[in-house]
């Protein structure tokens, strides 16, 4: 699960305003890689970004949670993740 646009400068360089609410969207398990395995790129990888981002470890399914501070006691532990993005080939 990730949150994008939360930050001013970033959103603005991308011309983009901050939503009123959490934009939020998924990345598959496929796309992670472990500690120094190489990141693929595709012949299609024109336009590479990355950027830093601290990553919320969860320990266990949660839902219907009934306050925030129940929420934290499902946070096993926090990291630094990597994000490498390649924004979609234009079709030609």
């Amino acid at each position: 699960m990730c949150i994008g646009r939360n930050y001013a400068a970033h959103a603005a360089e991308l011309g983009n305003e901050v939503p009123k609410e959490p934009l939020m969207f998924l990345k598959p398990p496929s796309s992670i890689i472990g500690p120094g395995e190489p990141i693929a790129l595709t012949p299609y990888s024109q336009r590479v970004e990355h950027e830093g981002e601290l990553a919320i470890v969860i320990g266990r399914r949660c839902s219907h949670l009934r306050d925030s501070d129940d929420a934290l006691s499902f946070v096993l532990g926090y990291t630094c993740l990597n994000d490498v993005t390649c924004p979609r080939h234009p079709k030609k």
